[in-house]
């Protein structure tokens, strides 16, 4: 208007581009994949301290987080509130204690669970096994023996019971009145 010059006047105005049809402005688009989704697997989603494929320790593990283990341990495992997950390429030559355990490798030893133990698929148990839910999956190999825990409620203690009125035993008497004598003959 005040600094234009009449060449900018005079140059055609582009048209604005056409939407499409039934199009709304104001809205995101949001990305949709046309694959459905994969569920993670719970060992990856968790987290905890993992043993890699290459490594190989000696002696005893205690811990008080999740465990993953994909190399070879000989010796105990002990985490007692959590959960111990052997991979598919792990070997544990030793006894396990934990809160969970799920067994993809091969272990040597017993294990003893405080809630489930997991044998699954293509999985070698050699070893006894002591836990409140075992689940040992088809084509896993397990032997070893299986005492399933049970884990009992607390039960409320019982109050003392009132003693039941005898059928000789009279009322209480009232301070006022005297004593009746019983005649035994």
């Amino acid at each position: 208007m005040w600094n234009r010059s009449k060449k900018e006047d005079d140059l055609p105005q582009k048209p604005a581009p056409a939407a499409p049809p039934g199009a709304e402005y104001g809205r995101e688009a949001i990305p949709m994949s046309a694959y459905p989704t994969r569920p993670a697997d719970f060992a990856q989603t968790r987290s905890g301290a993992a043993i890699g494929k290459s490594v190989v320790i000696t002696g005893h593990i205690l811990g008080k987080e999740d465990l993953l283990i994909d190399g070879r341990l000989e010796g105990d495992v002990d985490l007692p509130e959590h959960r111990l997950t052997v991979g598919s390429t792990g070997h544990v030559q030793g006894s396990v204690r934990a809160r969970e355990i799920v067994v993809h490798g091969t272990i040597h030893g017993n294990m003893e669970a405080s809630e489930r133990v997991e044998i699954k698929k293509n999985a070698r148990v050699i070893g006894d096994l002591k836990a409140q839910r075992p689940v040992i999956e088809d084509e896993a190999y397990f032997k070893g023996n299986v005492e399933t825990i049970r884990v009992d409620t607390p039960k409320p203690a019982a109050r003392p019971a009132a003693p039941a009125p005898q059928a000789d035993a009279q009322p209480p008497l009232l301070p006022s009145e005297p004593k009746p004598e019983i005649r035994r003959g």
